[in-house]
């Protein structure tokens, strides 16, 4: 396992992808904020329409979980967000 992999330790494969897709789109979301306090609105119009995508992205994630055999906890995946999010600390 890589040490990129290793932020999801114990999720299954759509967990892992899940939680990185949920991490992009609060990444994003935070952007689309900025940009709007700052009032940079080509920022914003790039930021709000990577934000659509990575939506539709966590909306497949969701959905491919549900698919998945074994249960996919919800705190192992907050867990993994917070690293992708706050990288060490």
């Amino acid at each position: 396992m890589s040490a990129h992999e290793s932020f999801a330790d114990g999720l299954t494969s759509g967990g892992r992808r899940l939680a990185l897709h949920y991490a992009r789109t609060l990444q994003l979301g935070d952007q689309v904020a900025q940009a709007l306090e700052a009032g940079d609105y080509p920022t914003l119009s790039d930021a709000a329409g990577a934000l659509s995508t990575a939506a539709d992205e966590l909306a497949a994630a969701a959905s491919f979980v549900t698919t998945e055999g074994s249960a996919t906890s919800p705190r192992g995946l907050l867990l993994a967000v917070d690293r992708l999010v706050s990288p060490g600390e």
